[in-house]
């Protein structure tokens, strides 16, 4: 059942994409340069782009990534909540 609402889904996209590149030949466009007078330029400038910026966030994750016990034990994220300070205590009335 997934599959015919995501076929469905995608066609739809697809179609929706088809119209808006056959009416971008239609439009005439007023650009500053050349090449943005083109048809499709501004839809082909966006997914290189796009595909860009993907594959220069791999390259600036490599850059920027720390190790997985980067802060030690004083991390907060652990099993343990006694230790990082955030335990719920019991005995507490609770918030009206």
């Amino acid at each position: 059942m997934k599959s015919y609402i995501t076929n469905k889904v995608l066609l739809g996209l697809g179609a929706i994409c088809l119209a808006l590149a056959i009416a971008d030949f239609l439009r005439h466009r007023h650009g500053v340069f050349e090449v943005e007078r083109s048809p499709l330029f501004f839809a082909v400038f966006g997914f290189v782009v796009y595909a860009t910026l993907i594959f220069l966030s791999r390259v600036l994750r490599r850059l920027v990534m720390r190790p997985e016990d980067y802060y030690g034990e004083r991390a907060t994220d652990e099993e343990d909540e006694s230790s990082a300070g955030t335990e719920k205590h019991l005995d507490e009335a609770p918030d009206a």
